[in-house]
């Protein structure tokens, strides 16, 4: 298995681990977003790494050192230390050769990017409003904004005519935008997802690619954190 050690989510005192030489170290978080890029990106890549995981409420008091940004992810290998989710998967994919994510096409990339910054302008933080973070009073705003922005990658990905938005294989597009979909499951029942039966057929075929399957949270983790979120209890060690 690429994944040589994972720790439980350290917390204030803990001890910093020593780096290994020449392996892939990433700071994560289980029920973080942004580090489930990264860690998506690593499967992608089979690369070996280990993955030592951060308690964001109680962070360890070595752990600005490492980021001063406080944020999960964070690479370190050797002497480099690298953080920010897209900033992170892009020097992944710059330092390993196998299985190049991005399209070699200008253009092709272009677009992916631009579909990239769409998803993290508009898509994502709908998701975020209506389940970690929801408005009072917004609730239906937000569930109509979602949803007419979810239709906008519906056309995208009816237009380009592919099994996955970068084509017949997962490239970077379909790993920066996934962790959001993993947690569909979050999402009240009274959301239409039946209304988008290409985003559907997307998520079925993701869920069957080693890379998600490697770096997934399972359904019920995702509702059992989510449910403890809402009561202010911050559990990651499940």
């Amino acid at each position: 298995m690429p994944v040589i050690e994972e720790t439980k989510h350290l917390e204030v005192d803990s001890p910093l681990p020593p780096l290994k030489k020449g392996l892939i170290r990433i700071y994560s978080n289980r029920f973080c977003p942004f580090a489930h890029r990264t860690r998506l990106v690593l499967a992608a890549k089979s690369a070996n790494y280990e993955i030592i995981n951060i308690n964001l409420k109680k962070k360890p008091r070595w752990y600005s050192d490492k980021n001063p940004m406080g944020t999960t992810p964070c690479l370190e290998k050797d002497d480099a230390i690298v953080w920010d989710s897209t900033i992170t998967c892009d020097y992944l994919d710059d330092i390993i050769s196998e299985n190049p994510l991005w399209p070699t096409d200008p253009l092709a990339k272009a677009k992916d990017r631009m579909l990239i910054d769409f998803f993290g302008s508009k898509v994502s933080p709908n998701f975020m409003k209506l389940t970690f973070y929801p408005v009072e009073g917004k609730e239906e705003f937000h569930q109509q904004e979602y949803e007419k922005y979810v239709g906008q990658l519906e056309q995208n990905l009816s237009d380009r005519g592919t099994t996955f938005f970068a084509g017949a294989k997962p490239g970077m597009v379909d790993y920066i935008m996934w962790p959001w979909f993993e947690r569909w499951v979050l999402l009240e029942d009274s959301f239409p997802k039946n209304n988008f039966p290409k985003i559907l057929t997307w998520r079925q075929n993701m869920m069957a690619t080693p890379a998600v399957k490697e770096a997934e949270a399972s359904s019920e983790m995702h509702k059992k954190y989510f449910k403890n979120f809402q009561q202010k209890i911050f559990q990651y060690d499940y």
